[in-house]
């Protein structure tokens, strides 16, 4: 493994990667021409072993994962993707061969997502055991006024989530979480369609009940939602479909009617926001079978 012959591989592909680029991957630093605009930037991590199946997943599923889990963080605030980079830890015996592929995978993942790959770093450890790290920074702009954030619900809002929900991984490893789409045109579409009237929204990586309390948390309120209206995959419970995480859809809450439908991805009313009881109410609650169930901590968290 010779890491300036992986690099010179990455920076063949400089031609490929549009005007907006004016310093590509070979210096320090790259450079966006940027005219008053805002930059939003976010970085997210895939750890081989933690969020892959090493056994049952591709080199280039690892890596379009890698790069969508990012560009998702950007359709959770409504933003236009603008370019990626990609920082990556490699086990030593990883070989140049799949280190090429990687390579190329990442890149061809980016751009497929709009957001081209324009620099980075490549580290290789000297502990065999140590699992393949890829480490992936977004730059985006905001599509309209501003970013939605999740700070932003009111008291009488409606709760929304696009697609349905659960079932994303499978017992071994694989599933959806491995080919989703990241909901960028479709949060475009609402932050240009509602305007003001779309006040909060996350992506649902760890769990509906987890992602909608950062939610409530970060408003002041609560959500309440109906068990009976969560879209779900297959014959999952409301628990599964609120639990499973790595579903990549969009919560949000809006004042008013919103569409049916986003293009082709369905979108379901489930909820309400209401005020908050106090400090130490839920945040989010479930109704099921006539009870109220707290569905704070459904979903997935990272634990060492």
């Amino acid at each position: 493994m010779r890491e300036f012959d992986l690099l010179q591989r990455i920076y063949a592909a400089n031609v490929s990667l549009g005007e907006r680029v004016a310093i590509p991957p070979g210096d320090d630093l790259a450079q966006i021409n940027l005219t008053d605009r805002r930059l939003l930037v976010g970085v997210d991590q895939l750890v081989v072993g933690r969020h892959v199946n090493a056994a049952r997943t591709s080199i280039e599923q690892i890596a379009r994962k890698a790069i969508a889990r990012s560009v998702s963080d950007i359709a959770a605030m409504a933003g236009r993707p603008l370019a990626s980079l990609v920082a990556a830890v490699l086990p030593p015996d990883f070989g140049q061969e799949r280190a090429g592929r990687f390579a190329d995978a990442l890149r061809e993942s980016a751009a497929e997502l709009d957001c081209p790959l324009i620099g980075g770093d490549v580290a290789f450890h000297s502990d065999p055991s140590h699992p393949l790290i890829c480490s992936v920074t977004v730059l985006a702009e905001p599509a309209s006024d501003h970013p939605i954030t999740r700070s932003g619900a009111l008291v009488g809002d409606t709760v929304y989530v696009t697609g349905e929900l659960g079932g994303a991984v499978e017992p071994d490893g694989t599933g959806r979480h491995l080919t989703f789409a990241p909901r960028v045109k479709e949060a475009i579409e609402l932050a240009t369609n509602l305007g003001g009237r779309l006040h909060a929204m996350i992506d649902i990586s760890d769990g509906l009940g987890r992602d909608a309390s950062h939610i409530a948390e970060s408003s002041g309120t609560q959500i309440r939602i109906d068990a009976g209206r969560l879209p779900r995959h297959e014959d999952l419970d409301w628990q599964a479909a609120m639990s499973g995480g790595e579903d990549y859809e969009l919560c949000f809450t809006a004042a008013g009617e919103v569409p049916a439908r986003l293009g082709e991805v369905p979108v379901t009313a489930i909820g309400e926001v209401v005020e908050s009881p106090g400090e130490d109410a839920p945040l989010v609650l479930v109704q099921a079978e006539g009870r109220e169930v707290r569905a704070d901590e459904l979903g997935w968290q990272h634990e060492s």
